[in-house]
């Protein structure tokens, strides 16, 4: 079947339309972000940590709203002309867009699915503070902005193919320039940076949920025994292994200023130790990873400091 100019010209403005409406929603959903940290990092009222929530999970639902409308922008809307909700869009996103959300997405009897994990409590926390007077500790919201970075950081990327730190900089260095355009300065843009206090934070709950005893993925795990690392770049101690959120298991990176590292072993006393890859650069090159990043064993391992410097005491 051959389209005639017409119908072409009319599927080229739909499809821009839908371009539109998808790039709309991301805006909003990195905007919701960034206002959420803000509130994190300068507030000062007993009341903002309200705000975190409510700009996170916007986000969140956002963020779902515009992998629907890439599927198909239709389904975004009800009948009434009102946008789905997250759990609306989560259900839809795995029956009609065959999205592998289940980490995320809880099957009910009524066979719909609805926000699971640690989704569902942030959403909670949103109803909560939408309909009632509730009360959070700033661990409790560190935990919440956790939960967020964890899935957007992976979910943007995969499924909208947009690299959250990249975005959310643009939007820091917009507000800088804003800042100083009124004649206010920051001093330190990178340590205020909405990537970085996100990807703290997911450090904190690390830290956090093993202390507690209580396992980040499924609770029928045991928790795993973290080792940490102080980072060569920023000389923070925001090194994780294993790194949670690797796409590779002889790979880790700093929390807090996204520069990569190799994780080794040492020969002598099996303990993990790292050794310094590449600092972050908006595309990762991944051809710059050794071959032996997925291997369980591999010939660069050697020893760790400490038992070099008792083999070199022998």
């Amino acid at each position: 079947m051959i389209l005639g100019s017409n119908e072409i010209e009319m599927t080229n403005k739909a499809t821009s339309n839908q371009q539109k409406l998808v790039v709309k929603l991301e805006e909003n959903a990195m905007d919701s972000l960034v206002h959420g940290v803000e509130h994190h990092l300068y507030g000062k009222r007993n009341t903002d940590w309200k705000y975190v929530i409510l700009h996170i999970f916007h986000a969140v639902e956002l963020f779902l709203k515009a992998r629907l409308a890439k599927h198909d922008e239709t389904l975004i809307y009800r009948k009434s002309g009102n946008t789905v909700g997250s759990d609306e869009a989560i259900d839809l996103l795995v029956k009609e867009a065959k999205l592998l959300l289940f980490q995320y997405a809880e099957l009910q009897e009524s066979g719909k699915y609805k926000l699971g994990g640690a989704l569902d409590a942030l959403r909670k926390a949103r109803n909560s503070i939408e309909h009632k007077e509730v009360a959070l500790n700033p661990d409790e919201v560190k935990d919440f902005l956790a939960a967020a970075f964890v899935f957007l950081d992976s979910f943007v990327s995969k499924e909208l193919g947009l690299s959250l730190k990249a975005e959310l900089d643009k939007l820091d260095e917009a507000r800088e320039d804003e800042l100083s355009e009124n004649g206010i300065e920051i001093d330190d843009l990178e340590s205020q940076s909405t990537y970085r206090t996100l990807s703290m934070a997911y450090l904190f709950y690390i830290q956090h949920m093993r202390t507690e005893g209580i396992p980040i993925s499924d609770p029928k795990e045991k928790w795993i025994d973290y080792h940490y690392f102080t980072c060569e770049m920023c000389e923070e101690e925001a090194i994780a292994v294993p790194d949670p959120t690797a796409n590779h298991p002889r790979v880790a990176h700093c929390f807090n200023c996204i520069a990569q590292y190799t994780v080794h072993y040492c020969l002598k006393c099996g303990e993990p130790y790292v050794s310094f890859l590449q600092e972050w650069e908006k595309e990762m090159n991944l051809s710059s990873y050794p071959d032996w990043v997925n291997s369980v064993d591999n010939e660069a391992d050697s020893f760790c400091e400490l038992c070099s410097d008792w083999i070199d005491d022998q």
